[in-house]
């Protein structure tokens, strides 16, 4: 047989469906590596493709449990199904456990699609479970968790719409925990302590109204907190900063349109009438006054900020600062506070949806002895906003 035709006849070999599971040839390792970014109930149907895959589903080091469109008929069908892969699969350690719940149903009972979710996360502590996230997919009904999470191993933990009463929230046993991230939670505790924490991002938070949760968290290095509803949390001492950005909505309860420093005098006044707790102490400004990278995002009417800054602590190492139109109020009180104690600020930024015509006014009819000090280090100041024209942004950029 000539060279020419032996090339030919080994590719034409080459490209024939030999029959062989190249697939299951790789080592269960890697097998296991790659059903780990599986739903967990995909990862039971290998069972099926040959005798050595029938167990191999049960040794996977992560869960995820998850709904999709048609893939569950109700919450029952769900939970059944957990229940018995929970209760099939070996105790082989979990790297990653994703709990997700059935999402909102017409059910006259309204705790069915949470009714085990509380057994699940213990079971995924118990196997050491490293990253746990629990996302509780319903438009109005959060998903109460009392207990305290117990683990000397979890580091990620990611919560959505859950309600966090005093136990849950008492994370003294959970030593290495790192990062927690909240998005739509209720929280229900006069004070909590991240005593391990280095990442806190909580969005679309609801706090207490009445009364104000206290924040410990003395080796966070970044956090991102959104007040939805409810009174700020008094943050205290983090001398690890170094990234914060805060933004208190509308609903937030620490709000009044008569007065700026929440102390209207109005007995009908809920932001100022039941503002007693921490109202002689900085609430939000003395726990970030070690950070380098500053946000502060507030409605208008939200007081809480401005109030502050009557106790205005130094931010010895801030060098970037973004601020809104709270900051722009009157006679600009609040922006040359937080200059005037910001002694190493390079850049300002304001993120702005359209130029204050007050401020205009005022910049006009100023007398230039009564400017603001002209802050030496001070770089860049950079105006973004929406709804106005090169020109005017120009003309307040020169005031």
């Amino acid at each position: 047989m000539s060279l020419r035709r032996r090339k030919a006849s080994k590719r034409e070999k080459a490209s024939m469906p030999s029959g062989e599971d190249f697939l299951g040839s790789l080592p269960d390792a890697v097998i296991q590596y790659v059903l780990s970014f599986l739903p967990s109930d995909e990862v039971v149907r290998t069972c099926v493709l040959s005798r050595r895959w029938g167990d191999l589903w049960k040794t996977i080091h992560a869960l995820s449990i998850t709904h999709t469109e048609d893939k569950w008929k109700n919450a029952e069908d769900m939970n059944e199904f957990v229940n018995h892969l929970l209760l099939l699969r070996d105790r082989s350690p979990l790297d990653v456990c994703e709990i997700n719940s059935y999402p909102d149903c017409i059910s006259d009972n309204v705790d069915k699609p949470f009714r085990y979710i509380d057994l699940w996360i213990r079971y995924a502590l118990s196997l050491k479970a490293q990253v746990l996230r629990v996302l509780i997919y319903t438009e109005t009904d959060h998903m109460e968790l009392d207990a305290p999470l117990i683990s000397q191993h979890l580091t990620v933990l990611e919560l959505k719409m859950v309600e966090l009463g005093k136990g849950a929230l008492d994370f003294s046993s959970c030593p290495v925990l790192k990062a927690l991230r909240m998005l739509n939670c209720v929280i229900r505790a006069r004070k909590i302590s991240f005593q391990s924490l280095r990442h806190l991002i909580a969005t679309d938070m609801v706090f207490d109204e009445d009364s104000r949760t206290r924040i410990s968290a003395p080796s966070l290095v970044s956090l991102q907190l959104h007040v939805f509803c409810g009174r700020a949390p008094v943050l205290q001492n983090m001398p690890l900063l170094v990234t914060a950005s805060i933004n208190l909505d509308a609903e937030c309860h620490d709000s009044c349109n008569r007065w700026s420093s929440g102390d209207c005098g109005y007995d009908g006044c809920q932001g100022c009438h039941d503002n007693t707790d921490g109202s002689d102490k900085c609430v939000l400004l003395r726990g970030l006054s070690n950070a380098t990278s500053l946000e502060l995002l507030v409605e208008p009417d939200v007081f809480i900020l401005k109030r502050d800054l009557n106790l205005c602590p130094t931010f010895g190492k801030l060098k970037t600062l973004l601020l809104n139109e709270w900051s722009l109020a009157g006679d600009l009180h609040s922006l040359v506070c937080l200059l005037q104690h910001s002694p190493v600020l390079e850049k300002l930024t304001f993120q702005l949806h359209e130029v204050p015509e007050h401020l205009m006014e005022m910049k006009e009819n100023q007398n230039p002895k009564e400017q603001p000090h002209a802050y030496e280090h001070l770089k860049i100041v950079v105006v973004k906003c929406r709804e106005v024209g090169d020109d005017r942004i120009h003309k307040f950029l020169k005031c």
